[in-house]
């Protein structure tokens, strides 16, 4: 088994580095729901860190989400 020197957060932050490292625009789809919450906020701390703010996000208002997902 091969372990990794970094865990998975580390790991995260160093591949969304390299998507700012190498192209001009990043946007993140965001449904609302905890994995696409975690990635943008994620993509968000990576671009204060590059100082590449804001970030771009991609929400499809469905009509039936919850105010407090709306008002994030």
């Amino acid at each position: 088994m091969v372990y990794k020197e970094n865990n998975v957060f580390e790991e995260a932050l160093e591949r969304i580095r390299m998507l700012y490292d190498n192209h001009e625009e990043i946007i993140v789809s965001m449904s609302g729901g905890k994995d696409s919450t975690v990635l943008f906020n994620l993509a968000l701390m990576v671009a204060k860190e590059k100082n590449s703010l804001p970030v771009k996000v991609f929400w499809l208002d469905q009509e039936a989400e919850w105010q407090h997902t709306v008002d994030y």
